[in-house]
């Protein structure tokens, strides 16, 4: 008898908001927000009884394609305590769910469930916490400073094609440096002169984040598999001076990635 997964079950997730990105550039991504369907009072109370919190930045959406039982996940950028659900989408050739999620618009609904993603979540600690991350990939780093109302060290390597186009988040970085939950913003672009991506900033800012590593500093890294391996090379050249590496940082707890 043919085995056939338990399929998780969904909910439905209402789009009350986008904004779309990188036309211009042929990186195509917009940034959805769902509100996040009400639960019943039993829920809730089961909920608190169990000491379930809801969704964190970081967690795994599963989005349902109508056309496809196949779930596809995406990194998410809000905590369940803000009312919504946010993610960041890059539309690829040929994909069944970026090209259904590009076709949404506000009112519609999409099949959806969260998936936990307990190990790329920042520690409780104080030491610094340096992000990296390029396109879609930035979304859960954004939540990641939104919820840093401690005021902890956080450091954001970002990039993209042409700030003009796809600087995601721009708006609210700049807010979010002006309130001291971001410690400072490395915004790199490549299509533009002297065009650069994160692995090259990371050399340039070499000194400063051995200091921070000296400190303790955390890494963590969300993006394409192709930007994850560029940022583990430029890193292990950053940390050789020190007698360290990417993969003696991860296996201490300090290093964490969400590639794809």
């Amino acid at each position: 008898m043919l085995h056939q997964p338990t399929q998780p079950k969904t909910q439905s997730y209402k789009l009350i908001e986008r904004h779309d990105y990188g036309i211009e550039v042929q990186a195509p991504t917009v940034l959805l927000r769902f509100a996040i369907p009400a639960a019943s009072s039993w829920t809730q109370a089961l909920k608190s009884r169990l000491g379930l919190d809801g969704f964190f930045a970081g967690d795994l959406a599963g989005i349902m394609p109508p056309t496809d039982p196949i779930p596809r996940y995406y990194s998410i950028a809000s905590r369940s305590a803000d009312g919504i659900l946010e993610i960041c989408v890059r539309k690829l050739q040929g994909g069944v769910c970026s090209d259904y999620l590009f076709g949404l618009r506000p009112g519609d609904s999409v099949e959806a469930f969260v998936r936990p993603n307990p190990d790329f979540r920042p520690d409780t600690g104080r030491q610094p916490l340096i992000l990296i991350g390029a396109g879609a990939g930035v979304a859960p780093l954004v939540g990641f400073v939104r919820a840093n109302s401690r005021h902890r060290p956080v450091y954001l390597f970002s990039g993209g094609r042409d700030p003009s186009s796809d600087f995601l988040y721009r708006e609210e970085l700049q807010a979010q440096l002006d309130a001291g939950r971001l410690t400072c913003l490395f915004a790199v672009f490549s299509r533009v002169m002297g065009g650069r991506y994160v692995q090259h900033r990371l050399l340039d800012e070499a000194e400063q984040l051995r200091s921070l590593v000296r400190q303790g500093a955390r890494f963590m890294v969300c993006g394409s598999a192709a930007m994850g391996d560029g940022v583990r090379a430029s890193l292990d050249n950053v940390l050789a001076p020190l007698d360290l590496s990417v993969e003696r940082l991860q296996s201490a707890g300090r290093y964490a990635e969400d590639v794809y």
